[in-house]
């Protein structure tokens, strides 16, 4: 099993007690108190300046929402990698297992109180269409090479039109996948290769669809013909309960797989949550550019990465939208 070595969350900004992101300390005496926000056209009128605190508002609780999530990944990521270390380094004790048997019960209810991530791990920041639910195909075998030609179709809940697909003799499971994504991707589902078995990844407007029975006809094999069967995709466990199990009966080592794929799904989320982060902060920075300073330099110089400078423009904007507040008020 070989381990990524990128920590989740290695990004960071500064969040205030309030849940905001802090102000950069010093910008508030450097800024003129008398004009307007840096970017706003000349005479904008109040409602239109209420217009700008409210979504540099709404930026700096989504940034906090993201951040936040990301802190809880980083916290599941950090106990259950050492768990995988430690599973590669040595055979552990019945009471080294039982051990950790605990220690991830009680992770599992420090982020159930926290109230960031689901049962699965996943943020619950993660919201729309970005959110994935993924569900097993486990009662039929889509993509074991096979000598025989066949031809299987497959009715989705809610849908008018059956989706068929057809197995050549040695096809490869990739060829497999090609198809059954031809049709999927319209729905918002993608399918991909898990354990030898399909794996279907679908949004939040998609997920009701894999929530019910799929209607499969085949000729061949994997489906026999005759009747249609129902074949219902089991939804992905809570993601820390097999690990605990397994601990408490002395055989965690039954559980590496599931442990990977656990740490690889942390790195996924993770990484859409600060995409997410980064777009929210260049729409910011696009419409509120950095504040100069007296010298007419940016704050940030080129110095540290662009998501850093991202992050560093809105706090700057922050912190002169709040020390502007009472000038702008009086104007008008």
């Amino acid at each position: 099993m070989q381990l990524a070595s990128t920590r989740p969350g290695a990004v960071q900004t500064s969040l205030d007690p309030a849940g905001g992101i802090a102000a950069a300390p010093g910008l508030a005496d450097k800024a003129d108190s008398s004009k307007a926000l840096s970017g706003s056209p000349a005479g904008l009128s109040a409602p239109g300046r209420y217009q700008q605190w409210g979504k540099l508002s709404q930026a700096q609780s989504s940034v906090a929402r993201l951040q936040a999530a990301e802190q809880s990944l980083s916290q599941a990521w950090q106990q259950l990698r050492t768990l995988a270390q430690r599973m590669q380094a040595s055979t552990m004790s019945a009471d080294q297992q039982q051990q950790w048997g605990e220690q991830l019960s009680r992770l599992s209810d420090q982020l159930q109180q926290q109230g960031r991530l689901d049962a699965r791990l996943q943020p619950k920041a993660l919201e729309g269409n970005a959110a994935r639910h993924r569900f097993q195909l486990d009662k039929v075998d889509l993509l074991g090479v096979k000598g025989t030609r066949e031809r299987i179709t497959l009715l989705l809940a809610g849908q008018q039109q059956a989706m068929g697909i057809t197995i050549r003799p040695g096809q490869r499971p990739a060829d497999t996948l090609g198809q059954l994504n031809r049709h999927l991707k319209p729905l918002g589902i993608a399918a991909s290769a898990e354990q030898g078995r399909v794996q279907l990844v679908a949004t939040d407007r998609a997920e009701a669809i894999l929530r019910q029975p799929i209607l499969m006809q085949g000729e061949g094999v994997r489906v026999p013909a005759g009747e249609p069967v129902l074949i219902k995709p089991t939804p992905e466990s809570d993601a820390l309960l097999p690990l605990q199990q397994a601990a408490r009966k002395g055989e965690l080592a039954s559980e590496r797989e599931h442990l990977q794929r656990v740490l690889n799904h942390i790195q996924d989320y993770t990484a859409r949550l600060q995409e997410q982060r980064r777009f929210i902060l260049q729409q910011m920075s696009a419409e509120w550019p950095a504040v100069p300073t007296p010298t007419g330099e940016a704050p940030l110089g080129n110095r540290g990465s662009p998501f850093e400078k991202l992050v560093s423009a809105l706090v700057a904007q922050a912190n002169v939208a709040r020390h502007n507040a009472v000038a702008l008020l009086r104007k008008e």
